[in-house]
């Protein structure tokens, strides 16, 4: 959580003192919230055009994935836990750049993306950088705490 605290409060820092960022940053800024409260809290994908760039690459530890890769990771979350509760903690945004600090609560109640489906409550908190270009996304990096995850699913 402390790091988390540091990365946004030295990204804040650069968009005070970045003339210019802003005008863009705000608009990016809702396109990053929409993923979290449209896609992931209400399972609405429908208008993904609207949010991403056609080149959009989701960098993983040890992978890439495409949008609809990383489309399908969500919607195995959402099946996972059918009551997934997604808030949006603290944005940062700097140029291209947004940062999403997000958590996520629900009930694992079926057996979908990597979880057993054994009845237990979730509750997890994650970062999401975007960059953006020409309005849309076009590169994400998530960490999310699997660790926590791992332990309240044993």
């Amino acid at each position: 959580m402390r790091l988390v605290t540091i990365a946004l409060s030295t990204m804040a820092l650069c968009v005070s003192i970045c003339p210019g960022a802003r005008a863009d940053s705000a608009d990016n800024v809702r396109t990053a919230k929409r993923v979290f409260l449209e896609n992931m809290a209400e399972g609405r994908f429908e208008r993904l055009d609207e949010i991403y760039g056609r080149d959009f690459v989701a960098h993983g530890a040890s992978a890439d994935y495409t949008l609809e890769q990383d489309s399908a990771a969500t919607k195995s979350w959402r099946a996972a836990m059918p009551d997934l509760k997604v808030t949006v903690v603290r944005t940062v945004a700097d140029k291209d750049l947004v940062a999403v600090h997000w958590k996520v609560v629900g009930t694992n109640s079926v057996a979908a993306g990597g979880m057993p489906g054994n009845g237990a409550r979730i509750g997890i908190e994650a970062m999401t950088f975007f960059r953006f270009s020409s309005g849309r996304i076009v590169e994400e990096w998530t960490i999310v705490d699997i660790a926590t995850l791992r332990k309240q699913l044993s």
